[in-house]
């Protein structure tokens, strides 16, 4: 039942989804309300023709007229009064639904929660460039044809003739031999708006497939792997809930190594018997195509994959073979969470803790609790994994809000790697015990892992003579040093610059680089083993498609002695070959004025260090930090995550974070100084006035942003904290109708941005 309306899904062949209705099919719901492209607030309500009532439903797409133009809308309910004009909807575009009506719900449910536009979700769950909308010229009904004297008038009456009566305004330029400029002006004319009309109307895209060869090799299949018995005690616990209709959020903490994948595989295969659509995501484009490998060797069939790494053809195919059914396991990163399909019975959300499954623009939502949202309202289990959860999730789990099972032991009992904390002789560097221990791998054939959580050659480039730092034009942030390019770069605006000789000030040439990142690690191990296989992992390094799935490839074939990364490396792989992981300046997280740094710190040392010793051999981990006495760093050398949670729980409730509130973010941002400090003396009355209006809300700021200028405009953050949801969000509500922000905007210039849950507090 949806919105007064039974609704039937069914699968037809070659025709998709096809929605069937009970009832006294529309008639008594003459108005719609629909979702509008774009950062515009709320539903749009249109009139719908009677000859539309029955194909006018929730999940077509429809044009509508909006303004002075005419746009591709989503109808999100049929409701039965309007207390607006409405202007009638022109045309319905699909045959059948392309958003089922939980779809849809969890599309205004994300836009409502993160403070979005429905029009920015909508964005997210459709593909793009698939309709287009095209100007349409007929004949007027009654039209005779213009005196041949009218030479340009006679010549478009007869094109028109010749079409059948009707032409699409390009095709038109080009049957005329006339430029759309010159077909414009004399459309314009009243002569020929005598025997012409224009029209809009929506059209197909045809998205061509590409050729593939006739008799394709099939994918390598080794089957599932058996369970041990406590990774079949993990399985019975969430296998029990599939199929029940009931909504049953699982955690599942598993060291690394201890074959968390292998659960999911069991899972997936035992939803899948049942008829049961099933949907995986991973936090990185990388570690999803990792899952589609190992996915296709367990099932011998590939699933379906959606991330930000495929061509727009590619996600189209994707989405359609979702919509039609054909996609049976989907796997892909946080934006695979709006994938339509009608038969899901099981979400896994791998890495769950991981900060990339929070999206940095709008619509700001969060993959995992989206996905936790998603099972909620379609009565399923969701099942959560990591070996470092979130505060949040394991809070959770010990209330008894999610149901937790433990992995706590490696497969075949493999020990986990023994880590030492190590204090380098010269910070940001390889050290004497790492270099040591690198050679040895080297000697005997083994694979060493070597992570630093900062690309680049060197953070910052300073003058030695007067101290000049070079920085970024347009952001308070020093330039980065690209050695291999001999550039200096921000790795926020994307400001690129050649690499200085001199120094601009006292004309020096004696310039210091401070700070160490992957580059400068690589280069450093190239000098040290010169006849070492090396192979880079970060951001630089990645930018062409499918660029990470081949170094991985790489490491996975022995092509490489040595991976130096940032976080990329550090969480997902099973590389059995590598015995050895090396972590440079381990600790320089816990310096970001972030509450969740010594977490962050936590995690990815963890994380990293399981990729020691996963195959026969045992595996080392040396840790390089200054400050190794942090619990943090204490805990994570001891595989310790019950340690680490105590000592940050407590650091948590006393200084009223998460998990025992909940945040939102208020970032301002002005295009003047002035400006931004005028309008943060009108936002912090506001938030005074909107806390002592708003009972348990608590407020702080506004205050200038750690990165205080950003792409030449200037920041500033305010805080909300509340016990639950609905008190923040009222809170926020009129925060932002106290300081006259719409839409985002005010007069000046002024943008505020409002970050629900963030996971960046920079």
């Amino acid at each position: 039942m949806y919105n007064g309306i039974l609704f039937k899904f069914s699968n037809v062949a070659g025709d998709g989804l096809t929605v069937v209705y009970t009832g006294n099919n529309f008639a008594g719901l003459p108005f719609a309300k629909v979702m509008a492209p774009g950062p515009v607030q709320g539903l749009f309500t249109y009139s719908v023709p009677e000859t539309m009532f029955d194909t006018a439903i929730p999940g077509m797409r429809v044009v509508v007229p909006f303004g002075s133009r005419v746009i591709i809308g989503l109808v999100a309910r049929r409701v039965s009064s309007s207390e607006v004009k409405t202007k009638p909807i022109i045309e319905v575009v699909d045959d059948s639904i392309v958003a089922s009506p939980e779809l849809i719900d969890l599309t205004l449910w994300t836009a409502n929660h993160y403070f979005a536009s429905p029009g920015e979700v909508l964005a997210t769950i459709l593909p793009r460039d698939d309709i287009k909308i095209d100007t349409l010229l007929r004949f007027r009904p009654g039209a005779v044809p213009p005196s041949p004297e009218r030479e340009g008038d006679a010549l478009l009456y007869s094109v028109l003739a010749e079409k059948g009566g009707q032409r699409r305004f390009d095709q038109l330029t080009k049957d005329l031999g006339l430029n759309r400029t010159a077909l414009t002006k004399l459309l314009r004319t009243s002569s020929v708006k005598e025997f012409v009309v224009q029209s809009r109307s929506a059209r197909k895209v045809t998205i061509r497939r590409k050729k593939r060869a006739v008799a394709e090799e099939a994918p390598l299949c080794d089957g599932l792997v058996p369970l041990t018995a406590e990774q079949e005690r993990v399985f019975s616990r969430v296998a029990h809930d599939l199929g029940k209709g009931l909504f049953a959020p699982h955690l599942i903490h598993g060291i690394t190594g201890s074959g968390k994948t292998e659960v999911y595989a069991h899972l997936a295969s035992r939803a899948l018997a049942a008829g049961l659509q099933v949907l995986i995501l991973a936090p990185e484009t990388a570690l999803a195509d990792a899952l589609v490998t190992r996915m296709t060797r367990r099932f011998g069939f590939r699933p379906v994959a959606i991330h930000s790494d495929m061509t727009p053809r590619e996600r189209y195919f994707a989405w359609e073979a979702c919509l039609n059914g054909v996609a049976q396991l989907v796997v892909g990163a946080r934006s695979a969470v709006y994938a339509p399909l009608e038969k899901l019975g099981l979400i896994i959300v791998d890495e769950e803790h991981d900060p990339s499954y929070k999206q940095d623009s709008q619509p700001r939502y969060n993959g995992r609790d989206v996905a936790i949202k998603r099972a909620f309202m379609e009565k399923i289990p969701v099942v959560l994994g990591s070996a470092t959860p979130s505060m949040e999730s394991y809070y959770n789990a010990l209330s008894g809000k999610y149901r937790l099972s433990e992995l706590k032991e490696r497969i075949d009992k493999r020990p986990l790697p023994k880590v030492s904390l190590i204090r380098p002789e010269v910070p940001a560097s390889v050290g004497e015990e790492l270099r040591a221990e690198l050679a040895k791998r080297l000697d005997e054939g083994e694979q060493s892992l070597l992570f630093i959580n900062r690309r680049g050659a060197a953070r910052f480039l300073q003058c030695s003579r007067c101290g000049h730092v070079f920085e970024c034009p347009n952001c308070s942030l020093n330039l980065v040093f690209h050695k291999s390019e001999k550039r200096l770069r921000c790795h926020t605006c994307g400001f690129d610059t050649l690499s200085p000789e001199y120094c601009p000030d006292c004309k020096s040439s004696e310039i210091f680089m401070g700070g160490a990142g992957s580059e400068k690690i690589e280069l450093e191990i190239a000098t040290l083993f010169p006849g070492a296989r090396l192979a880079r992992m970060d951001r630089d390094s990645t930018t062409k498609r499918g660029s990470g799935s081949t170094i991985l490839r790489s490491m996975a074939n022995l092509d490489v002695d040595i991976l130096i990364g940032t976080q990329m490396v550090a969480k997902g792989h099973d590389f059995p070959n590598v015995t050895l992981v090396g972590a440079v300046s381990a600790d320089e997280g816990l310096g970001v004025p972030d509450f969740r740094a010594g977490e962050r710190t936590f995690q990815v040392i963890t994380q990293v260090a399981g990729r020691a010793g996963r195959g026969e051999r045992p595996g080392t981990v040396i840790v390089q930090a200054v400050n190794f006495f942090h619990h943090s760093l204490q805990s994570a050398a001891g595989h310790d995550f019950a340690r680490f949670y105590e000592q940050e729980i407590l650091l948590r409730e006393m200084a009223l974070y998460p998990p025992f509130v909940r945040l939102a973010l208020m970032r301002i941002s002005a295009p003047t100084r002035a400006q931004g400090e005028a309008f943060a003396e009108i936002a912090q009355r506001a938030l005074l006035r909107a806390v002592r209006e708003t009972e348990g809300l608590v407020g702080l700021g506004p205050a200038e942003a750690s990165v205080f200028k950003v792409r030449n405009r200037y920041r500033w953050n305010a805080l909300f904290k509340a016990s639950n949801h609905r008190v923040l969000a009222a809170g926020v509500r009129r925060f932002l109708d106290l300081a006259e922000i719409l839409n985002g905007r005010r007069q000046g210039g002024i943008t505020v941005t409002v970050d629900m849950d963030p996971v960046n507090m920079l």
